[in-house]
């Protein structure tokens, strides 16, 4: 009997923990009594993360005039809901942060998933979308069933990396598995509990071409599809790849694209750096 996404989810979840640290937070995060000094604290015993979290609050990405020094001033400057964001996205890449490098490229997967997000945070803000402040984590967290994959189906993993200009990987992976790798990154998250407004978007964008669905799940197949052009040139045609009916409805136009492109170019390598991505 062919093993499901919810499957492959549940083999991941057992082989790769969540920090310690991280478990701690979401727990005291989720309660509303909880304040921003209970926060700082648990924040501040986890060198690891207090840097990342550092880092990112001074890096382009939120463009703050002046730096933030501080875990506490970052929870004040940057509020409960981003700080939780960031949160996710540590504990999230710090559960894979022991895969084998062999399997797949993984300098080329982080990069593909730091672009998408960096893609959805530019897009989502310069066209106002509406209920997007997950979306950077969706667009980061959209293809972590990948790695989860590779906990038990390795050959099987490589042969669905070795796609090109005639088809898609999520081609690839539909014809081995019945299922994209994008079902089991939303079945993941969903078992560690993540917000359903990141996990929705990922489970549904792949449908977002043939479907009428939220403006969220339709920038993410959007964003999925660029940041897989950009780290493959000259592969894929942006004006055949993107869904145009898809960028005319989010009245997103050819220029934009390019200036989200210029946009994660120019950050990408730093949010790397920052969440210890590059090797």
């Amino acid at each position: 009997m062919a093993l499901t996404a919810l499957d492959y989810a549940k083999k991941a979840e057992q082989l790769c923990a969540l920090p310690d640290v991280y478990l701690r937070l979401k727990e005291i995060l989720d309660d509303e009594k909880t304040s921003l000094d209970e926060i700082a604290d648990i924040i501040i015993l986890d060198p690891a993360l207090s840097s990342t979290l550092l880092k990112l609050a001074n890096s382009a990405f939120f463009n703050f005039p002046r730096e933030i020094d501080s875990i506490s001033r970052a929870l004040m400057v940057l509020g409960i809901k981003e700080v939780n964001n960031l949160i996710n996205t540590y504990g999230v890449t710090q559960a894979f942060a022991n895969v084998n490098e062999h399997i797949i490229d993984m300098d080329r997967f982080w990069e593909v998933s730091v672009d998408c997000a960096l893609l959805c945070k530019y897009l989502a803000k310069k066209k106002n979308i509406p209920e997007a402040d997950g979306l950077f984590l969706s667009g980061l967290l959209h293809n972590v069933g990948t790695l989860a994959m590779m906990q038990s189906e390795d050959k099987k993993l490589q042969y669905c990396e070795q796609y090109d200009s005639d088809e898609t990987p999520w081609q690839r992976q539909q014809d081995v598995f019945g299922f994209t790798f994008a079902e089991v990154s939303a079945e993941l998250l969903c078992l560690w509990q993540l917000p359903e407004k990141i996990i929705k978007p990922i489970r549904e964008y792949h449908q977002a071409y043939s479907q009428e669905l939220s403006p969220t799940s339709s920038l993410l197949y959007i964003t999925s599809r660029l940041a897989l052009i950009n780290s493959h040139p000259g592969m894929y045609s942006k004006k055949t790849f993107l869904g145009k009916h898809l960028m005319d409805d989010l009245d997103i136009t050819m220029d934009e694209i390019n200036e989200a492109i210029d946009f994660c170019n120019g950050e990408g390598l730093a949010i790397m750096s920052a969440l210890k991505l590059k090797k």
